[in-house]
Protein backbone atom coordinates (compact mmCIF):
# COMPACT_ATOMS: atom_id res chain seq x y z
CA UNK A 1 0.00 0.00 0.00
CA UNK A 2 1.46 3.30 -1.34
CA UNK A 3 2.06 5.71 1.60
CA UNK A 4 1.38 9.40 1.50
CA UNK A 5 3.53 11.77 3.95
CA UNK A 6 1.75 14.95 4.69
CA UNK A 7 3.21 18.52 3.47
CA UNK A 8 2.58 21.22 5.63
CA UNK A 9 4.64 24.13 3.63
CA UNK A 10 1.23 25.33 2.03
CA UNK A 11 -0.58 28.15 4.23
CA UNK A 12 -3.56 28.70 1.47
CA UNK A 13 -5.99 26.25 2.86
CA UNK A 14 -5.66 27.66 6.98
CA UNK A 15 -5.08 31.36 5.82
CA UNK A 16 -8.92 30.73 3.61
CA UNK A 17 -10.33 29.38 6.77
CA UNK A 18 -9.51 32.23 8.68
CA UNK A 19 -10.22 34.73 6.38
CA UNK A 20 -13.71 33.14 5.60
CA UNK A 21 -14.33 32.92 9.26
CA UNK A 22 -13.11 37.25 9.90
CA UNK A 23 -15.63 37.49 6.66
CA UNK A 24 -18.74 35.72 8.34
CA UNK A 25 -18.07 37.47 11.65
CA UNK A 26 -17.77 40.76 9.88
CA UNK A 27 -20.97 40.39 8.34
CA UNK A 28 -22.45 39.42 11.80
CA UNK A 29 -21.37 42.46 13.13
CA UNK A 30 -22.92 44.42 10.54
CA UNK A 31 -26.20 43.26 10.80
CA UNK A 32 -26.43 42.87 14.25
CA UNK A 33 -25.25 46.86 13.95
CA UNK A 34 -23.36 46.89 17.35
CA UNK A 35 -21.52 49.69 16.47
CA UNK A 36 -21.51 52.72 13.70
CA UNK A 37 -18.13 53.25 13.21
CA UNK A 38 -16.19 53.25 10.69
CA UNK A 39 -13.32 50.31 11.78
CA UNK A 40 -16.37 48.10 12.77
CA UNK A 41 -18.41 48.66 10.14
CA UNK A 42 -16.58 49.18 6.30
CA UNK A 43 -13.01 48.62 6.28
CA UNK A 44 -13.13 44.82 7.98
CA UNK A 45 -15.54 43.97 5.51
CA UNK A 46 -13.52 44.89 2.66
CA UNK A 47 -10.32 43.50 3.97
CA UNK A 48 -11.72 40.16 4.68
CA UNK A 49 -13.28 39.91 0.99
CA UNK A 50 -9.56 40.54 0.24
CA UNK A 51 -8.36 38.48 1.95
CA UNK A 52 -10.66 35.35 0.91
CA UNK A 53 -10.16 36.13 -2.34
CA UNK A 54 -6.18 36.44 -2.83
CA UNK A 55 -5.93 32.90 -0.28
CA UNK A 56 -8.45 31.20 -2.63
CA UNK A 57 -6.47 32.60 -5.67
CA UNK A 58 -3.09 31.63 -4.23
CA UNK A 59 -4.68 27.99 -3.62
CA UNK A 60 -6.10 27.47 -6.87
CA UNK A 61 -2.70 28.42 -8.32
CA UNK A 62 -1.07 25.88 -6.35
CA UNK A 63 -3.86 23.42 -7.57
CA UNK A 64 -3.21 24.12 -10.84
CA UNK A 65 0.68 23.64 -10.58
CA UNK A 66 0.05 20.22 -9.04
CA UNK A 67 -1.57 19.44 -12.44
CA UNK A 68 2.05 19.66 -14.18
CA UNK A 69 2.94 16.59 -11.74
CA UNK A 70 2.04 13.16 -11.55
CA UNK A 71 -1.20 12.90 -10.35
CA UNK A 72 -1.24 10.62 -7.71
CA UNK A 73 2.05 12.61 -5.43
CA UNK A 74 1.62 13.60 -2.27
CA UNK A 75 0.72 17.11 -3.01
CA UNK A 76 -2.03 15.99 -4.90
CA UNK A 77 -3.87 13.84 -2.70
CA UNK A 78 -3.20 16.80 -0.20
CA UNK A 79 -4.63 18.89 -2.70
CA UNK A 80 -7.88 16.47 -2.62
CA UNK A 81 -7.97 16.16 1.01
CA UNK A 82 -8.12 19.65 1.34
CA UNK A 83 -11.26 20.58 -0.75
CA UNK A 84 -12.61 17.85 0.66
CA UNK A 85 -12.94 19.18 4.03
CA UNK A 86 -13.47 22.57 2.79
CA UNK A 87 -16.50 21.17 1.31
CA UNK A 88 -17.32 19.49 4.74
CA UNK A 89 -16.90 23.05 5.95
CA UNK A 90 -19.48 24.58 3.52
CA UNK A 91 -22.19 21.47 4.42
CA UNK A 92 -22.44 22.98 7.90
CA UNK A 93 -22.47 26.32 6.63
CA UNK A 94 -25.26 25.27 4.49
CA UNK A 95 -27.02 22.99 7.40
CA UNK A 96 -27.40 25.86 9.58
CA UNK A 97 -29.84 27.76 7.13
CA UNK A 98 -31.62 24.53 6.64
CA UNK A 99 -31.96 23.81 10.60
CA UNK A 100 -32.86 27.69 11.00
CA UNK A 101 -35.76 27.15 8.10
CA UNK A 102 -37.38 23.95 9.40
CA UNK A 103 -36.97 25.33 13.26
CA UNK A 104 -38.98 28.27 12.30
CA UNK A 105 -41.61 26.39 10.12
CA UNK A 106 -41.94 23.70 13.12
CA UNK A 107 -41.51 25.94 16.06
CA UNK A 108 -44.90 25.67 18.22
CA UNK A 109 -45.09 28.93 18.85
CA UNK A 110 -46.26 29.89 15.42
CA UNK A 111 -49.95 29.27 15.00
CA UNK A 112 -49.58 28.69 10.85
CA UNK A 113 -46.83 29.15 7.94
CA UNK A 114 -46.04 30.71 6.04
CA UNK A 115 -46.67 34.07 7.89
CA UNK A 116 -49.17 36.15 6.38
CA UNK A 117 -46.12 38.90 5.13
CA UNK A 118 -44.43 36.02 3.71
CA UNK A 119 -45.11 34.00 0.34
CA UNK A 120 -42.69 32.00 -0.63
CA UNK A 121 -42.42 31.53 -4.24
CA UNK A 122 -43.53 27.39 -5.76
CA UNK A 123 -41.42 25.36 -6.94
CA UNK A 124 -42.97 25.81 -10.50
CA UNK A 125 -41.47 28.02 -12.61
CA UNK A 126 -38.07 29.51 -11.97
CA UNK A 127 -37.07 27.14 -9.22
CA UNK A 128 -37.38 24.34 -11.47
CA UNK A 129 -35.62 25.65 -14.57
CA UNK A 130 -32.62 26.45 -12.55
CA UNK A 131 -33.00 22.81 -11.01
CA UNK A 132 -33.10 21.78 -14.61
CA UNK A 133 -30.18 23.78 -15.54
CA UNK A 134 -28.04 22.98 -12.44
CA UNK A 135 -28.54 19.22 -13.03
CA UNK A 136 -27.60 19.39 -16.81
CA UNK A 137 -24.28 21.57 -16.26
CA UNK A 138 -23.16 19.09 -13.50
CA UNK A 139 -24.07 16.11 -16.00
CA UNK A 140 -21.95 17.98 -18.86
CA UNK A 141 -19.06 18.94 -15.85
CA UNK A 142 -18.48 15.48 -15.58
CA UNK A 143 -18.68 14.67 -19.19
CA UNK A 144 -15.96 17.30 -19.74
CA UNK A 145 -13.79 15.33 -16.97
CA UNK A 146 -14.28 12.08 -18.14
CA UNK A 147 -12.69 13.30 -21.56
CA UNK A 148 -9.17 11.85 -21.51
CA UNK A 149 -8.26 13.18 -24.73
CA UNK A 150 -8.58 17.44 -24.02
CA UNK A 151 -7.19 18.14 -27.25
CA UNK A 152 -9.34 15.84 -29.84
CA UNK A 153 -11.79 15.60 -27.94
CA UNK A 154 -15.31 17.20 -26.84
CA UNK A 155 -14.35 17.95 -23.34
CA UNK A 156 -13.54 21.81 -23.92
CA UNK A 157 -17.09 22.15 -25.87
CA UNK A 158 -18.84 20.17 -22.64
CA UNK A 159 -17.19 22.65 -20.45
CA UNK A 160 -18.21 25.46 -22.49
CA UNK A 161 -22.10 24.24 -22.22
CA UNK A 162 -21.45 23.79 -18.27
CA UNK A 163 -20.39 27.82 -18.30
CA UNK A 164 -23.45 28.94 -19.97
CA UNK A 165 -25.92 26.90 -17.91
CA UNK A 166 -24.12 28.26 -15.03
CA UNK A 167 -24.28 31.56 -16.56
CA UNK A 168 -28.12 31.16 -17.34
CA UNK A 169 -28.53 29.75 -14.06
CA UNK A 170 -27.46 33.43 -12.38
CA UNK A 171 -29.64 35.32 -14.99
CA UNK A 172 -32.58 33.24 -14.10
CA UNK A 173 -31.83 34.18 -10.00
CA UNK A 174 -31.66 37.27 -10.63
CA UNK A 175 -35.09 37.78 -12.60
CA UNK A 176 -36.30 35.53 -9.93
CA UNK A 177 -35.20 37.88 -7.35
CA UNK A 178 -36.88 40.54 -8.86
CA UNK A 179 -40.45 39.36 -9.03
CA UNK A 180 -40.35 38.27 -5.40
CA UNK A 181 -43.26 40.19 -3.04
CA UNK A 182 -41.06 39.96 -0.39
CA UNK A 183 -37.75 41.25 0.87
CA UNK A 184 -34.81 40.60 3.67
CA UNK A 185 -36.84 42.27 6.30
CA UNK A 186 -39.66 40.60 5.73
CA UNK A 187 -39.55 38.46 9.15
CA UNK A 188 -37.12 35.47 10.01
CA UNK A 189 -38.72 33.89 7.08
CA UNK A 190 -37.52 36.15 4.32
CA UNK A 191 -34.25 36.81 6.10
CA UNK A 192 -33.44 33.33 5.83
CA UNK A 193 -34.64 32.72 2.26
CA UNK A 194 -32.30 35.36 0.63
CA UNK A 195 -29.35 34.42 2.72
CA UNK A 196 -29.31 31.13 1.49
CA UNK A 197 -30.04 31.52 -1.97
CA UNK A 198 -28.00 34.52 -1.87
CA UNK A 199 -24.76 32.65 -0.53
CA UNK A 200 -25.93 29.84 -2.93
CA UNK A 201 -25.54 32.25 -6.07
CA UNK A 202 -22.05 33.96 -4.72
CA UNK A 203 -20.97 29.84 -4.60
CA UNK A 204 -22.22 29.84 -8.04
CA UNK A 205 -20.75 32.68 -9.44
CA UNK A 206 -17.26 31.30 -7.68
CA UNK A 207 -17.97 28.32 -9.53
CA UNK A 208 -18.10 29.73 -12.85
CA UNK A 209 -15.09 32.20 -12.46
CA UNK A 210 -12.60 28.47 -11.42
CA UNK A 211 -14.37 27.05 -14.33
CA UNK A 212 -14.14 29.75 -16.67
CA UNK A 213 -9.94 29.60 -15.38
CA UNK A 214 -10.54 26.04 -16.23
CA UNK A 215 -11.28 26.38 -19.38
CA UNK A 216 -8.53 28.75 -20.18
CA UNK A 217 -5.98 26.36 -19.21
CA UNK A 218 -7.08 23.48 -21.42
CA UNK A 219 -7.56 26.13 -24.28
CA UNK A 220 -4.09 26.84 -23.93
CA UNK A 221 -3.09 23.18 -23.41
CA UNK A 222 -2.05 23.51 -19.94
CA UNK A 223 -4.00 20.36 -19.00
CA UNK A 224 -2.85 16.83 -20.22
CA UNK A 225 -4.87 13.55 -20.68
CA UNK A 226 -2.95 12.00 -17.02
CA UNK A 227 -2.70 15.49 -15.42
CA UNK A 228 -5.81 17.31 -14.63
CA UNK A 229 -6.41 17.70 -10.82
CA UNK A 230 -7.20 21.21 -10.73
CA UNK A 231 -10.18 20.46 -13.05
CA UNK A 232 -11.35 17.31 -10.72
CA UNK A 233 -11.67 19.65 -7.96
CA UNK A 234 -13.42 22.47 -9.63
CA UNK A 235 -15.41 19.39 -10.56
CA UNK A 236 -15.99 18.43 -7.30
CA UNK A 237 -17.09 22.25 -6.21
CA UNK A 238 -19.70 22.16 -8.89
CA UNK A 239 -21.35 18.93 -7.52
CA UNK A 240 -21.51 20.23 -4.15
CA UNK A 241 -23.02 23.47 -5.51
CA UNK A 242 -25.85 21.05 -7.30
CA UNK A 243 -25.95 19.44 -4.31
CA UNK A 244 -26.65 22.12 -2.10
CA UNK A 245 -29.71 23.74 -4.54
CA UNK A 246 -31.60 20.35 -4.75
CA UNK A 247 -31.53 20.64 -0.76
CA UNK A 248 -32.92 24.52 -1.27
CA UNK A 249 -35.10 23.40 -4.40
CA UNK A 250 -36.76 20.58 -1.83
CA UNK A 251 -36.92 22.52 1.70
CA UNK A 252 -37.73 26.04 0.73
CA UNK A 253 -39.57 26.40 -2.77
CA UNK A 254 -41.26 22.50 -2.46
CA UNK A 255 -41.45 21.81 1.34
CA UNK A 256 -41.95 25.57 2.90
CA UNK A 257 -44.10 26.60 0.04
Amino acid sequence: MKKFCLDYNNPWVASNCLSVLNLITTIVVNLKKMSLSLWTSTWPLVLSMIMTILSTAMWLRDCGRESLRESNNNKSYNSKMAVLLFLLTEAFFFLSFFWMFTSTVLTPNLSFWPPMNLSLPSFIGAPSLNTILLVASSATVTLSIHEKHLIHSFSFTWLIVTLLFSFLFLIVQYLEYTTLTFNFTSGVGGSIFFMATGFHGTHVILGTLILSGCAYLMFTHFYTSNSIISFELAGWYWHFVDAVWLMLYTIFYCWGH
